[in-house]
């Protein structure tokens, strides 16, 4: 059995004998309507166009298996509304997946440029404390990067604790004048070091 599109009435389907010149006629009699309505939605032409064509192509595919009497500028408008709504959730979908790949990979960028700049700034702070003079660079390790107390180090290195202190402060002064603004990151990378 087949759904035929009866001469007599094009507003609804009923089964009997397939005529592709009243499919025609029926597309011809619905096309701008139904058209309007997609670019309605959509507000973009080409998907619009794409919508009714998948629309209509969804009625002919299905003109076996419709109910007798489907009102069929009113199944059109639905098919259209559905295949809108299935390309917003495919598009939002694509969009999200791009969105958080876009993040991800942002994410991942800034942290190896924070990372690269951290790097970049040891070295520099490293480089400044290597220059110290030999007494303050070995008191300013000890205090610093293996965190011994300035009794340890007075104890450690035969010295008394002003000369620890004597030494520690010439240290920060020395490199708060070579490093300047970037004293800040140098107690973030003695902690960080530590």
């Amino acid at each position: 059995m087949y759904v035929v599109f009866q001469k007599t009435n094009l507003k609804t389907l009923t089964t009997e004998v397939v005529d592709d010149d009243v499919f025609e006629t029926i597309i011809k009699r619905h096309y701008n309507e139904i058209f309007g309505y997609a670019k309605s939605l959509c507000r973009d032409e080409a998907l619009a166009k794409d919508l009714v064509q998948e629309a209509f192509f969804k009625l002919w595919k299905k003109r076996k298996i419709l109910k007798d009497g489907v009102i069929i500028k009113g199944w059109l408008h639905t098919a259209v509304r559905n295949k809108f709504l299935d390309h917003i959730k495919k598009h939002n979908k694509e969009i999200r997946l791009v969105e958080t790949a876009f993040a991800d990979t942002l994410d991942d960028v800034i942290l190896r440029t924070h990372q690269e700049d951290i790097q970049c700034k040891i070295k520099i702070v490293e480089k400044e404390i290597q220059n110290l003079p030999k007494k303050c660079n070995t008191v300013f390790l000890l205090s610093k990067k293996e965190g011994l107390t300035n009794n340890e180090i007075a104890d450690y290195l035969g010295l008394s604790i002003k000369t620890v202190e004597g030494h520690l402060t010439k240290a920060l002064k020395i490199l708060r004048e070579k490093l300047k603004d970037k004293i800040q990151i140098l107690f973030m990378i003695l902690r960080y070091t530590e």
